[in-house]
């Protein structure tokens, strides 16, 4: 199966409203599952026997829900138990154990004062109250490795530290790393972890101590840049995925990696 979020109204030969589940052979909506979004679809993961949403919504699977839902990976149907209620768009969701992130441009989840980040319980839905780092602008993208959440965005203050678009912070009391801090001079929209190196997309041309032009390697012990890895793309990157030696980026460039490249 493949899924797929965005603004559409019609996908694979069925009518469906945002979000979709395809055949990862012929492309064909599944005929059963459709949450039928009343607005943007933006995140989605994948966990055990749910889907988790993000977006720009107020109801899906047929429940009022504020921007981010929790549905059955069979039918499509939301919830009943699990409302967190963001006071604002979610952009990136991330699962680890049971924690899930939520990352975007909000001022509250669960009726409580949250700055653009959370975590959930992933069973109940219910807000973290002792985890806020209080970023003062928006999420884009959220990735864990471990005890570490990494969060990329457009912020220039997270988790009680003065950090530039991208940061460390700590699964269970959300400070920043006091001693990584690559500083990005502009904003990340993508990140991916491989190993002990973490892959950043976005609209930056300095990062890790290096100049590096939407697309960089860092290191994720030190937060330093590599020096062998410049790919150099000639405009913005915003989607990296990675899969074993192989990083696969997406966005406005012409050329990257000494190659034209749309």
């Amino acid at each position: 199966d493949v899924y797929a979020g965005g603004t559409f109204t019609s996908i694979g030969g069925q009518s469906r409203n945002r979000i979709a589940k395809l055949n990862n052979i012929d492309g064909s909506a599944d005929i059963i599952w459709n949450p039928n979004s009343n607005g943007q679809i933006i995140s989605i993961v994948l966990s055990s026997s749910y889907v988790y949403i993000g977006g720009r919504f107020s109801e899906i699977g047929g429940e009022s829900r504020n921007q981010i839902a929790r549905v059955n990976l069979t039918d499509g149907a939301a919830d009943l138990s699990w409302d967190p209620n963001a006071g604002g768009d979610v952009f990136s969701i991330a699962i680890n154990g049971d924690d899930i992130y939520a990352g975007g441009s909000f001022f509250s989840f669960g009726g409580k004062t949250r700055n653009n980040i959370a975590k959930l319980n992933n069973t109940s839905g219910q807000l973290d109250l002792n985890w806020n780092p209080n970023s003062n602008n928006i999420i884009k993208t959220i990735t864990v490795s471990g005890e570490d959440i990494f969060v990329g965005g457009t912020y220039t203050s997270i988790g009680g530290q003065s950090r530039n678009r991208i940061a460390k912070l700590n699964n269970i009391t959300g400070a920043a790393d006091i001693n990584w801090n690559p500083d990005a001079n502009s904003f990340i929209y993508s990140l991916n972890i491989s190993g002990n190196e973490i892959y950043a997309g976005g609209l930056f041309t300095s990062i890790g101590g290096q100049s590096r032009n939407y697309i960089a390697k860092l290191n994720n012990t030190t937060g330093q840049a590599d020096l062998n890895w410049n790919p150099s793309p000639n405009n913005f990157v915003y989607g990296t995925i990675v899969n074993g030696n192989d990083v696969y980026a997406g966005g406005t460039f012409t050329s990257i990696g000494g190659q034209s490249r749309n």
